[in-house]
């Protein structure tokens, strides 16, 4: 399956896993910005055996239209952290809600202008398992302290900008800063 060359490419997407106040505040403020669709994954429907598909079909459905619409796309978790009975099962929450956001970027029918993956972890998964990111080139960074990649030609898109934003990384206004950069 061939890829469209990113100049025709219309829509972006912002991978927000991050739980630090700071991703809160600048997903809070980004999400005041017109023309976003967000899309959110309720991390308790998540972790329900009985709920986990049902939410992660929807999710992808809203996620594929969107960006077949050409319309820029925040595809967050919820804000409220769930934690579990210890480190240990906690840990695996953490697991199984990362899982579930590689999983709708691998899903990925439709390329995106430029994704943004906000935290770090997050970060790693989807260019890991998500893109299949095995080689890139920094371009430098849009913001201090945040990168951007090109991804290599084994990567699910290749040629792709992919920005790796730290969760504790900018202002209030810094994801909404990263979208203006783009657009010029």
């Amino acid at each position: 399956m061939s890829t469209p060359p990113a100049s025709r490419a219309k829509s972006a997407v912002f991978a927000v896993g991050s739980y630090v106040p700071k991703t809160a505040a600048q997903l809070t403020h980004l999400l005041t910005q017109p023309g976003l669709q967000a899309i959110e994954l309720e991390v308790s429907a998540l972790l329900d055996p009985t709920g986990r598909s049902a939410v992660f079909t929807a999710a992808r459905t809203a996620l594929h239209e969107a960006l077949t619409a050409g319309r820029d796309c925040v595809l967050a978790t919820s804000r409220r952290l769930i934690t579990g009975s210890d480190d240990a099962a906690s840990l695996g929450i953490g697991r199984l809600v990362s899982d579930a956001l590689i999983e709708l970027v691998r899903s990925l029918a439709v390329r995106a202008r430029f994704l943004i993956a906000k935290g770090g972890i997050t970060s790693s998964d989807v260019a890991n398992l998500g893109l299949g990111v095995r080689r890139a080139m920094v371009r430098g960074q849009i913001l201090p302290g945040v990168p951007v990649w090109r991804t290599g030609p084994e990567s699910k898109f290749p040629g792709l900008d992919f920005v790796v934003f730290p969760g504790n990384v900018g202002g209030e206004t810094a994801l909404a800063e990263v979208v203006a950069k783009f657009s010029r």
